[in-house]
């Protein structure tokens, strides 16, 4: 018996630059949120990354907020993110090993 792969890509892609002091276009409430929850300093240079997959079968939806050498990754779309996945994210952030 042969399975049959679909493999495909999900490629990180750049959506907004800016500071914590700027803002986002794309959600209201995560600069505030951000300062609130990490010590990202907020006149640091930030990128917002994000994967996403249009497949059924795939569910794959991150963000990634990218400063200095650090990665800071939220397992929701970029305007989907909540208050807690914030602090939530920031916590595994900073606990990992």
């Amino acid at each position: 018996m042969r399975f049959i792969q679909n493999n495909h890509n999900h490629g990180w892609k750049s959506v907004a630059k800016g500071t914590l002091g700027g803002g986002f276009p794309f959600h209201s409430k995560l600069a505030t949120w951000l300062q609130e929850y990490t010590n990202i300093p907020q006149d640091t240079e930030l990128e917002i990354l994000e994967v996403s997959c249009g497949e059924a079968s795939c569910p794959t939806e991150e963000t990634m907020i990218v400063w200095q050498d650090q990665k800071f990754r939220i397992s929701r779309k970029k305007e989907n993110i909540s208050k807690m996945d914030v602090d939530l994210s920031w916590k595994r952030f900073v606990n990992k090993g």
